[in-house]
């Protein structure tokens, strides 16, 4: 727009209001740090400044599936990545390629475990569809594989449990067709592993609809560039009505306020759906900034790449905008046996430049993430297990539950009242049993056995998940405390006086071991230890 100053003459002169100034997005912007090729070819992927990577690749005759082929020399490995620029910048929403080179370490291991054949596509569908694959079929080895190790970066895909050499693949919510890694490994650091790659179709048994697009980002510039958002499909066309004409930009907002605006976009529909292949228009909104200076908010920013993982880890990912400086809670520490929805506040540090708030304080952004069931897998390391099982281990622990619970209750349904009755000689061998039943735990640290799951396995088929359900339970979870050892244990009978101390868990009725106690029975102290 044009503006005319009275200058105390005659004369007017016209001056041009400015307008906002934006700066492109280049390599050196970028700032791309970190990448690196280990010895097996696996790529550690890069971190950005600014920007996410969109996809990487390579014209090495040996690159295939995301990685390089192991060496026998060290060698010189070049990566092109093909990174999508944020909003703000004059370039946003269009893609740049960034080249880096690392070198390849030659192969140190000898032997080990190579690859068997390859293991083929697999198909699941998103309601809970199965696929079971033997991995110990694509692998070989002289010595016994003794672990499979799997990296699925598409938990909202498909999940997985693994059981021996057994790996199941569970579909999930969305469908698509997505890549993860299973890699075998004999135990020896010595001796080479080997790494296949499998790929996995989720198909919905549903029709594709406009809440399966998951918009993320997009934005709209106070000069009326539009940059497209990204979606669960391929978007061919802008409209800004239903049914409207094409549009390839809106526009200029000059109202002196912000704007919300609705676009509708023609989607098209990617594999896994019922309606795979066709046009779907969906809409969403921007905020669009006046000539001012735009606020920088939690749209603007743009969070992508947040997880949970079935252990309640999170991972962070990024913000297309601005910098995440923290989150809360940094984890969940409980797993869950159904998918459950976890709220993380993530703190974002605005751009320095270009927006009304920058060089101010930190922005929150809540936002809602989807915690998978933990998938039950049976663990490597042997305990055993026998007999009596308690309701409770304390008797504060049943008072707290019921307090209307009799003397003889807590006598009869929690260890403290047991070894107060009987004593720790066990004469009429009410209180403890042999440990002789084996379990398979997952650590032979008994305060890390929290959230992982129990199984009984005596030798010969698959381990079977241990679990605990008893009629009438007073335990408001329904869960029992069961003694574990390293030992098996032998004779025909195991007093407390024997024993001095002992490890009980609480085994769930799902197998999932939720609580650790330190028994001293002569101090006749009881101890909660995880």
């Amino acid at each position: 727009m044009s503006t005319k100053i009275n200058v105390r003459s005659p004369f007017y002169i016209n001056i041009t209001e400015p307008t906002e100034p934006t700066i492109e997005l280049t390599t050196a912007l970028i700032n791309a740090q970190g990448f690196a090729v280990d010895e097996y070819g696996n790529i550690q992927l890069p971190v950005l400044d600014f920007g996410a990577i969109n996809s990487y690749t390579s014209s090495a005759g040996d690159f295939s599936n995301g990685k390089f082929a192991a060496v026998g020399t060290d060698t010189s490995r070049t990566v092109v990545f093909t990174i999508l620029v944020p909003p703000k910048f004059s370039n946003g929403g269009s893609n740049v390629d960034v080249s880096l080179t690392a070198t390849q370490p030659a192969t140190a291991c000898t032997g080990g475990v190579t690859n068997n054949g390859s293991i083929p596509n697999q198909a699941v569908d998103t309601q809970g569809g199965t696929a079971t694959v033997n991995l110990a079929s694509f692998f070989t080895s002289s010595n016994p594989i003794t672990s499979f190790s799997i990296t699925n970066n598409f938990l909202d895909f498909f999940t997985h449990s693994l059981s021996g050499s057994t790996l199941q693949i569970i579909g999930k919510k969305r469908a698509g067709v997505k890549t993860f890694t299973v890699e075998a490994s004999d135990g020896n650091s010595a001796n080479c592993k080997a790494t296949q790659t499998i790929q996995v179709t989720t198909t919905a048994q549903e029709t594709y609809t406009c809440s399966d697009a998951f918009f993320s980002g997009g934005s709209i510039t106070q000069a009326g560039v539009i940059t497209n958002p990204t979606v669960n499909g391929t978007i061919t066309a802008i409209k800004d009505s239903s049914g409207g004409s094409t549009i390839t930009s809106y526009p200029a907002n000059s109202t002196g306020s912000d704007r919300t605006v609705t676009l509708f976009f023609d989607i098209t529909i990617p594999t896994g759906y019922s309606n795979t292949g066709s046009t779907i228009e969906c809409s969403t909104t921007f905020n669009q900034p006046t000539s001012v200076l735009p606020t920088f908010d939690c749209t603007v920013a743009s969070l992508t790449n947040q997880a949970i993982s079935s252990s309640g880890a999170i991972n962070k990912g990024i913000a297309n905008v601005g910098t995440i400086s923290d989150f809360t809670p940094i984890g969940f520490q409980t797993s869950v046996s159904v998918d459950t929805p976890r709220t993380v506040t993530f703190k974002i540090t605005p751009p320095s430049s270009g927006y009304s708030n920058s060089g101010g304080s930190d922005i929150s952004c809540d936002i809602t993430l989807l915690q998978p069931a933990l998938q039950p897998t049976a663990g490597t390391v042997t305990y055993y297990t026998g007999g009596r099982s308690f309701t409770f281990i304390t008797k504060a622990q049943y008072q707290a539950h019921d307090s209307s619970v009799t003397t003889l209750e807590l006598n009869q349904n929690t260890l403290e009242g047991m070894l107060e009755t009987e004593g720790l000689g066990d004469p009429k061998q009410k209180i403890l049993q042999k440990a002789a039943v084996p379990l398979l735990l997952q650590s032979a640290t008994e305060t890390s056995l929290v959230n992982t799951y129990a199984f009984l396995f005596r030798g010969g088929g698959n381990p079977l998940l241990f679990n605990t359900r008893i009629p009438n339970n007073d335990n408001p979870t329904g869960g029992r405390y069961i003694r574990i050892d390293k030992t098996k244990e032998v004779g025909s009978f195991i007093s407390p006086a024997f024993q001095l101390t002992s490890h009980f868990v609480k085994l769930e009725t799902n197998g999932l071991i939720t609580e650790v106690w330190f028994i001293d029975y002569y101090a006749s102290t009881f101890t909660k230890i995880a």
